[in-house]
């Protein structure tokens, strides 16, 4: 199909998004820090075995991203830790943020959400604070904020699959 992206050109345009993954899901920033540089590590010495026909690149990032903090809780033993939304199937507004070639849509779609909903999402992924955090930023209880993230979720879900 389209050329190779260079190690470099998939540095420059997943980055900033395979950390922000992390950083949602890792608590140390060092930690973050750390992973994110792995997962470079893993994309760069596994290139070649990278596959078109079956994933889009941002597909194959993105699991590779979630595998290396998925390894991390196992490898340290922070069972009592792990982020509730590591266990799940992975949600489609999150890969839809590291698709490229969406972000239109997802603009759209995040623009018919109810303002409480966009900035919850826009708090979660695009500034890549936790729920935690997203509920003191918006000054919602922590279940609250929950449940409305997964309303948008859900909402993005609906638009998107149209």
């Amino acid at each position: 199909m389209g050329k190779r992206l260079t190690n470099e050109e998939i540095y420059q345009q997943y980055h900033d998004k395979v950390f922000a993954y992390i950083r949602n899901h890792v608590n140390q920033i060092e930690d973050a820090e750390d992973l994110c540089e792995d997962v470079f590590v893993k994309i760069y010495s596994k290139i070649d075995t990278f596959d078109e026909k079956k994933a889009s690149i941002s597909t194959w990032i993105y699991a590779m991203t979630s595998n290396t903090v998925i390894d991390f809780y196992r490898t340290n033993h922070i069972h009592s830790e792990i982020p509730e939304d590591l266990a799940e199937d992975k949600s489609l507004i999150e890969d839809e943020i590291l698709n490229m070639e969406s972000l239109d849509n997802l603009a759209k779609a995040l623009k018919s959400l109810p303002q409480e909903q966009m900035d919850i999402i826009v708090l979660r992924y695009y500034r890549g604070l936790t729920l935690q955090e997203v509920s003191q930023q918006v000054g919602l209880s922590y279940g609250i904020t929950k449940l409305r993230h997964r309303e948008a979720l859900g909402r993005l879900k609906d638009i998107l699959g149209e």
